[in-house]
C-alpha cells in the first residue's frame, strides 16, 4: 500500500527493505558517522526505536495475534519515529549531500515521515472501531490467570514460562503478595550460581540483596565486604532497596571479596543482620535497607563470579517484572471496557475509543516483547536472551507506565482505589531496579554499542 502526502510516499517494498537495513549496528553506526555517538538523549532514543523496531518485528512475524490496524499503527510510527531520529542525527548533512554516506537511502524515509504519521493515526482510528464496548480478545497462553495457592508450583518449577504465569496473574490481580523476591529474585540468583543440590535448599521464602545506596545493578559499585574466617565468611556492609527482606527466611547477597564480586547466603536470624523497613510508595511491596555486621555467611557457587549472578539476575527479574506489567496493562483494560463514557454523543464516544485503541497498541508491543524474552530465557543463547530481557524492560515499562498515565483521562468513573494502585505499581516495577535511565543504557550494553 503506498501513503502519499504532498511528494512524499513509501511503498510496501521500501518499507520491507527499511525494516531489514534499520537494525541496532545500523542505527549505532549512523550516529557515529556524525560524531553524535556520546550523546544522550540521542542514545536514549536509539535505545528506544531499537525497542519499538523489535516489537513491530515480532508483531510482523505472527508470534502475538493482533488487528491488522495494529501492526499498520505500529509500522508507521516507528519508522516515523526513525526517520526524525536521522533528520536529528544527520542536521544540516541531510540538507545537502556532504559526503555522508547514509544520506542518500534514508533521505526517502524522512520525507516520509509525515505521511507515515498521518497512517498511523488513521489505523488507530480504524481500530478504535473495533474496541468499542469491549477489549480485544486474548490468545495468548501466557496471559493465563492462576489462582495464588498454584503460585508456588509454576514459580519453582524451574520454566520461565511457570515464572511468567505467576508474574502475569499478579499484575492482573494487583496482588498484595510479595511474589518478586523470592520468584523474581532469590531463587534466580540461587539457580544461577548453582545447582540446588549444591546447597541444599531452593529459592523459597529468599530474595537478593544487591543494589547498595546509589540503587544502581552494577557489580563495580559492589561496596559490602566479605571476609573469610576460620568457620566460613562474615559480610559487613549495607544494601538498600532489598524487597520482602522482612518476611524471608533466608537472604542471598552480592559482597567482594579479594577475587571479586560473589554471591553469599545469609539466614534471617542470624548475628549482626539489622533489616530496617524503608518508607515504600507501595506498602504492599515493602522494600528494606540491611546492614551486615560482621554477619556469618556462606559462599554460594564460585567465589569471583558475583558480576556474572548479578547481571544474569537482574535480566531474568527485568523478565518477570515485565509479566507483572503486561498484567497490569490487561487488567486496566479490562476495567475500562466496563467502564463507558458518562456522555453518549458521538463525539465523545469515538474520543473514548481512540483513547483505548492507543492503549491496546501499546499492549500489543508490550506482549511481543515480553514473550520473546520468555521465549529465549529457556534457550541456550545467554547473550540473546540478556538482550531480549533488556528490550522487554524498556517496552513493558514504557507501556506499563503510559497507560498508568492515562487512566484517569480515560477511564474517569473507574474504582478510584484501582486506579490508585494500578499507578503506584506501575511506578514500582518501573523504578525498581534503577528506572529508565539505567534500563536505556543497560540494553546499549548487552548490544556491545
Amino acid at each position: 500500500m503506498e501513503t502519499t502526502i504532498g511528494s512524499t510516499t513509501l511503498t510496501r517494498d521500501q518499507r520491507d527493505a527499511y525494516f531489514d537495513l534499520l537494525n541496532a549496528d545500523a542505527l549505532a553506526e549512523l550516529m557515529r558517522s556524525t560524531w553524535t555517538w556520546d550523546d544522550r538523549a540521542l542514545r536514549r532514543t536509539l535505545s528506544e526505536l531499537i525497542t519499538e523496531l523489535t516489537a513491530v518485528r515480532e508483531l510482523q512475524a505472527g508470534r502475538v495475534d493482533c488487528p491488522a490496524a495494529v501492526l499498520q499503527a505500529a509500522e508507521c510510527r516507528v519508522l516515523a519515529s526513525v526517520g526524525q531520529f536521522v533528520a536529528e542525527v544527520l542536521g544540516p548533512r541531510l540538507l545537502a549531500a556532504a559526503g555522508n554516506t547514509f544520506r542518500e537511502s534514508l533521505l526517502p524515509l524522512v520525507e516520509a515521515t509525515g505521511a507515515l504519521t498521518a497512517e498511523a493515526a488513521g489505523a488507530l482510528d480504524a481500530l478504535a472501531v473495533e474496541v468499542t464496548g469491549h477489549v480485544i480478545e486474548r490468545a495468548e497462553s501466557l496471559s493465563a490467570i492462576l489462582p495464588e495457592d498454584r503460585w508456588e508450583e509454576n514459580a519453582f518449577g524451574g520454566a520461565a514460562t511457570g515464572v511468567a504465569q505467576v508474574a502475569y496473574s499478579a499484575g492482573y490481580l494487583l496482588a498484595d503478595s510479595d511474589y518478586f523476591a523470592a520468584v523474581g529474585l532469590g531463587a534466580q540468583a540461587l539457580s544461577i550460581a548453582s545447582s540446588p543440590t549444591d546447597t541444599g535448599i531452593d529459592g523459597r521464602h529468599s530474595t537478593l540483596a544487591a543494589a547498595e545506596k546509589t540503587g544502581s545493578w552494577d557489580p563495580a559499585l559492589v561496596r559490602t565486604r566479605a571476609t573469610a574466617t576460620d568457620t566460613g565468611w562474615q559480610l559487613t556492609g549495607e544494601k538498600y532497596f532489598v524487597p520482602g527482606a522482612e518476611s524471608a527466611h533466608r537472604i542471598f547477597v552480592i559482597a567482594r571479596n579479594i577475587g571479586g564480586p560473589s554471591l553469599y547466603l545469609v539466614e534471617r536470624d542470624a548475628a549482626g543482620l539489622i533489616i530496617d523497613p524503608l518508607d515504600t510508595a507501595d506498602p504492599a511491596r515493602a522494600l528494606a535497607r540491611i546492614t551486615f555486621e560482621n554477619t556469618p555467611a556462606t559462599l554460594v557457587g564460585r567465589e569471583g563470579a558475583g558480576g556474572r549472578i548479578m547481571n544474569q539476575t537482574v535480566d531474568r527479574a527485568t523478565t518477570v517484572l515485565a509479566a507483572e506489567q503486561m498484567g497490569i496493562i490487561d487488567r486496566a483494560l479490562k476495567c475500562l471496557s466496563q467502564v463507558l463514557p458518562a456522555a453518549t454523543d458521538s463525539e465523545s464516544w469515538r474520543g473514548y475509543t481512540r483513547k483505548l485503541a492507543e492503549l491496546e497498541l501499546l499492549r500489543a508491543c508490550g506482549t511481543a516483547l515480553w514473550y520473546r524474552a520468555v521465549k529465549l530465557q529457556d534457550g541456550n543463547d545467554s547473550d540473546t536472551a540478556a538482550v531480549a530481557a533488556a528490550l522487554a524492560h524498556i517496552g513493558c515499562s514504557n507501556a506499563v507506565r503510559q497507560v498508568a498515565q492515562r487512566l484517569a483521562s480515560v477511564g474517569p468513573d473507574m474504582d478510584p482505589a484501582i486506579l490508585t494502585t494500578i499507578a503506584t505499581r506501575a511506578r514500582h516495577t518501573d523504578l525498581l531496579l534503577g528506572g529508565p535511565a539505567l534500563s536505556h543504557e543497560r540494553l546499549l550494553e548487552r548490544l556491545g554499542i
